[in-house]
């Protein structure tokens, strides 16, 4: 008996022995999100590949952090603080004329998410109206913040001389900025406007810059010596946030659901209902075909074509974000694409529709 429990004893030691080598063997890594909050809608690249195991399953441990911005957030990596970051691309690519030594090379959301919202209550009804008023962004390293300059630009009005810009956050904040009158209109995005109007603010109308229907969001930031040094590293953050995607596009319920409970404090005050989540799907559903592996028509997760990347650069040359066109070249790479996209699709389908939180 002493020599079976000592036996028993041993497989325990070892089975132990062998939790703790393979949890030593996750490599750690800090990934930044450039919002102040990470909403549901960001759920395939924050909670879900935590929760459903696909960071580990890449062998990576992975801390998800969130920033006030895409430039911001991007600093972080630049110096050495973060190892990747995710958010509009149009910070970094400002930042590489400058001289950073960054790329991004996934991209998530893939069509153009913002727009300058017009309250009803206001009695604006184009661009022009907005002569003399203030309009709020979620911070001043925002996307929205250089999408408003550009497109007011259009109508020959210029921040800080024919109106005003300031920071308002998202969620309560931004919806109470405008109940107390220190607003006019938001520059914000998409899945955020649906979420105000949830809260009873309607708007007479969104409007979008047409130049800017090939813009870029959600891509992943790195160092240019990370594709090199650590090649398997950003092929499989990235390929886990592609099997998120597409177990969130499968089955948005499921990701809203493990999404509050892995971020407690995004769920709603009144508690995770069924009346709650449904709301949540209507935000979600602005994202639907934006995230979907076809978005760019290339049957393709997280890639940009090159055309693409060229509109999007003239874009921001012509709304002055960027100073002069570069070969896009220099501010990204599909190179990963193909070997991010080698994973078993129908697993991840299966998982998604059969899941249960």
């Amino acid at each position: 008996m002493k020599r079976i429990a000592s036996c028993f004893a041993l497989v325990l030691a070892l089975a132990a022995h062998a939790e703790d080598t393979a949890a030593q063997a996750l490599q750690k890594i800090t990934l930044l999100h450039s919002q102040p909050q990470i909403t549901s809608a960001f759920a395939y690249s924050s909670s879900l590949p935590v929760y459903l195991g696909y960071f580990k399953e890449e062998g990576l441990e992975v801390e998800v952090n969130s920033m006030a911005g895409a430039a911001a957030a991007m600093q972080m990596v630049v110096g050495g603080r973060a190892d990747f970051a995710i958010g509009n691309p149009s910070g970094a690519m400002i930042a590489i004329q400058k001289g950073a030594d960054v790329r991004f090379y996934y991209t998530s959301i893939r069509g153009d998410i913002f727009g300058v919202a017009l309250p009803a209550e206001g009695g604006m009804k184009t661009l022009a109206d907005l002569k003399g008023k203030t309009i709020g962004v979620s911070s001043f390293a925002s996307g929205g913040t250089n999408y408003v300059k550009g497109l007011m630009k259009t109508v020959g009005l210029e921040s800080g001389k024919d109106y005003n810009i300031v920071e308002v956050g998202v969620g309560a904040r931004a919806a109470g900025a405008y109940r107390s009158k220190q607003i006019d209109a938001y520059s914000l995005w998409d899945e955020i406007y649906v979420s105000l109007q949830q809260s009873g603010i309607a708007f007479s109308s969104i409007i979008r810059d047409p130049r800017a229907d090939g813009h870029a969001v959600g891509s992943i930031l790195a160092k240019n010596a990370d594709y090199t040094a650590r090649r398997k590293t950003l092929v499989g953050v990235a390929r886990a946030i592609a099997k998120a995607q597409l177990f969130q596009y499968t089955n948005p319920e499921a990701a809203i659901r493990i999404h509050w409970k892995v971020y407690p404090q995004t769920a709603p005050r009144d508690g995770v209902t069924d009346a709650a989540v449904k709301r949540e799907l209507n935000v979600l559903a602005v994202r639907t075909v934006l995230i979907s592996k076809n978005a760019m028509k290339t049957n393709k997760w997280g890639d940009l074509p090159r055309g693409v990347m060229e509109k999007f650069q003239a874009y921001l040359v012509e709304t002055e974000v960027l100073p002069k066109p570069l070969d896009v070249g220099t501010y990204y790479t599909n190179d990963l694409i193909d070997e991010i996209n080698r994973f078993d699709e129908t697993a991840i389908i299966k998982q998604a529709r059969e899941f249960k939180p």
